[in-house]
């Protein structure tokens, strides 16, 4: 790509992810806030693409949908939403920043692509890092040829890109260890991690729930794990706990999500005839703030091999209704770094369902440690992970950069997050 980007005037920031949940349109629609061109979000998010507000000043594009149903609808969900975002790409690229995901993962390196043809001016946000992703789990072997294509494309975008955005600092590194070099403006990653409407989503209490009386919760003790059901979440080693506590009639397990593993889980459950283990597909967005409030421990998985690859960003929606959290995962990595800087919960190995099992039971029958940690939790996610303080980092090196005007938050020492970057 031509690097003589600073002549061009910037009349519209396009927003491409093809699953653009709350967190990206949140991002979007806090960029769109600020800048007065036009902002888009192209997306085939059906949750995204409903719950719209004409009023806000983020306009939405509905897009090819992501279809998880089968390996082959996924890789030609993908192709579509790929080819339907580079003919609008091809079109608008005059005036227009475009901040991409790695959603679908085969979009970077199209924009790369066309960038060889027109000049392109691109923000990359790196939520899941594939092809690693692939390689920890099996389903791509290290020195297989389409693996080392891939991460050299990784690098071009990156390389050719005016910022690079991830949601941790492992992940920072990771993608550093893959020699990025400093040819974007801050020749840095911009870390921007996760965060929850903190107004949304709060604590609940279950008289005033009305999915705890739907499912006939009581005052059972919930452990909750909601979300994406894949390869590499550590689900098994949780429905392993939930089969060794069958005996505690006040501990219920409640799952929420699709992918993958979902069949597997419901059929555990009935080979097992587990009365305490409640199976749910994935819920209304409007929902949320009754289905996370339901938990008293909330799990997030990590299987062995994705630590430093992911941050799932459902750990701060956990927090921010004010439940304990319980990581599976292993070393060191972002979700464990979150959950010891915010005291909100404990992390326990992969593959370990007794070591999961013992925790879960010790965890829930302290009464003092675990209101310590619900505590905690929706205390951190207020005071960082806010939806207000959330996107202030990207703000800033947006200012930077030159995209928006620039706002002093020298005065309002409660809302200036300061931007953090990892050196490549």
């Amino acid at each position: 790509m031509t690097t003589n980007k600073s002549s061009w005037s910037l009349a519209k920031i396009i927003f491409l992810n093809q699953m653009a949940g709350p967190l990206f349109r949140e991002m979007a629609e806090a960029v769109a806030e600020r800048f007065p061109g036009m902002s888009l979000l192209v997306t085939g998010h059906p949750d995204t693409i409903s719950s719209f507000d004409r009023h806000c000043s983020l306009q939405i594009l509905q897009a090819p949908a992501y279809n998880r149903s089968s390996k082959w609808r996924r890789a030609c969900s993908w192709l579509s939403y790929t080819v339907y975002a580079s003919v609008l790409v091809i079109r608008s690229h005059r005036d227009a920043l475009f901040v991409i995901s790695s959603n679908p993962p085969i979009l970077p390196p199209a924009m790369w692509l066309i960038g060889r043809i027109v000049n392109l001016r691109l923000v990359v946000v790196v939520h899941d890092l594939h092809p690693d992703v692939l390689v920890a789990f099996g389903h791509l072997a290290e020195g297989n040829p389409v693996a080392r294509i891939w991460r050299r494309l990784n690098r071009l975008v990156w390389e050719s890109a005016d910022l690079v955005v991830t949601i941790g600092s492992h992940m920072a590194r990771r993608i550093g260890s893959q020699h990025i070099e400093a040819r974007t403006r801050f020749g840095r990653v911009l870390v921007l991690p996760p965060w929850a409407d903190t107004d949304q989503i709060r604590p609940l209490s279950r008289d005033q729930n009305p999915l705890a009386l739907e499912l006939g919760l009581g005052a059972k003790r919930v452990v909750l794990y909601s979300g994406n059901l894949g390869i590499s979440h550590d689900i098994d080693g949780l429905l392993e706990a939930a089969r060794l506590l069958r005996a505690r009639n006040d501990i219920h397990f409640l799952i929420i999500g699709a992918g993958e593993k979902w069949q597997d889980a419901q059929d555990f459950r009935g080979r097992h005839g587990l009365e305490n283990l409640t199976i749910l597909p994935f819920q209304p967005e409007e929902r949320l703030p009754h289905t996370l409030s339901l938990a008293d421990l909330s799990v997030v998985a990590l299987d062995e091999g994705a630590e430093g690859l992911m941050l799932p960003s459902k750990t701060f929606y956990y927090m921010a209704a004010g439940s304990a959290i319980l990581g599976i995962c292993r070393g060191e990595n972002d979700l464990a770094a979150v959950i010891e800087e915010a005291d909100c919960g404990v992390t326990v190995p992969p593959r370990r369902p007794d070591v999961l099992s013992h925790t879960i039971e010790l965890l829930l029958d302290d009464e003092t440690k675990l209101q310590r940690y619900k505590k905690n939790a929706r205390w951190g996610a207020e005071r960082k992970y806010s939806k207000a303080k959330g996107p202030l980092p990207l703000i800033e090196a947006f200012e930077a950069l030159g995209y928006l005007p620039t706002q002093d938050f020298s005065n309002d020492e409660s809302t200036r997050i300061g931007v953090t970057f990892c050196a490549d």
